[in-house]
């Protein structure tokens, strides 16, 4: 029986795990992205999280997490590598800075 598609490896675990991606957004704000898995006996597969630690002007100003569950190994990469690129996420960061709950 062949393992679920999107199912990683402890390899990619390990490998997700140990990445920081600076994301640079414009000429104030700076997205470092890195990956966390958790690791849920109940589960088939372990929980994949996007975290984003926003920073203006060098300064932490928020931390905003994304669930990627389902999202393959490369997506994953993809994703955190090119935050500037996704404007889903980009809208989130905007309302989440703009104080907007939606």
């Amino acid at each position: 029986m062949m393992p679920p598609k999107n199912l990683l490896t402890p390899t990619q675990i390990e490998h997700l795990s140990a990445l920081r991606y600076i994301n640079n957004i414009d000429e104030h704000m700076r997205i470092v992205s890195s990956v966390k898995l958790l690791d849920d006996a109940h589960q088939h597969d372990n929980t994949v999280l996007l975290v984003l630690d926003i920073f203006i002007d060098d300064k932490q100003i928020d931390k905003m997490s994304f669930n990627l569950h389902h999202y393959a190994y490369e997506e994953i990469m993809e994703l955190a590598r090119h935050i500037r690129d996704n404007e889903y996420i980009l809208r989130a960061v905007d309302a989440a800075l703009a104080g907007d709950n939606e």
